[in-house]
């Protein structure tokens, strides 16, 4: 059914996105929580419909792969609870070092309650801590 007052917004919306970094030297390792919606960020609850970022850096030698987790958690830090995992790839053809934006919509929108924080962390496939996913922002609904 559509509707003319719904709504997708981003967060954070007239600000860049949050970096995280690769999370060491041992492939598949997660990095720490870095918060991307404080506790008062949004203050209706919403749905997480959906996740962005604009760079992953640097890029490899022609024909490498990468993989990696996308991690969203609710709670504050130190109490972080997983809330949606989202798998990555990407196939690196060229070592000119652009990558194109990345948008995932959720298959399902997940709900949120009001003024709860949100956090990512990043998990690769490449043993390194100098790779960085830039620019991520979440896509939500407020219902």
């Amino acid at each position: 059914m559509a509707t003319t007052t719904n709504r997708y917004l981003s967060y954070p919306a007239a600000a860049a996105g949050i970096s995280r970094a690769s999370s060491g030297s041992t492939a598949w390792s997660y990095s720490a929580y870095t918060q991307i919606v404080p506790a008062s960020g949004i203050t209706q609850n919403f749905y997480l419909a959906g996740l962005t970022w604009c760079w992953h850096t640097p890029v490899a030698a022609a024909d490498t792969t990468y993989q990696w987790i996308i991690e969203l958690a609710t709670g504050g830090a130190g109490s972080e609870v997983l809330a949606v995992q989202i798998p990555c790839s990407i196939r690196s053809d060229t070592s000119v070092g652009y990558v194109p934006s990345n948008l995932v919509i959720l298959p399902e929108p997940k709900f949120i309650a009001a003024n709860t924080c949100i956090s990512v962390r990043v998990a690769y496939s490449l043993a390194t801590t100098s790779n960085t996913l830039t620019g991520i922002k979440i896509l939500y609904q407020i219902p």
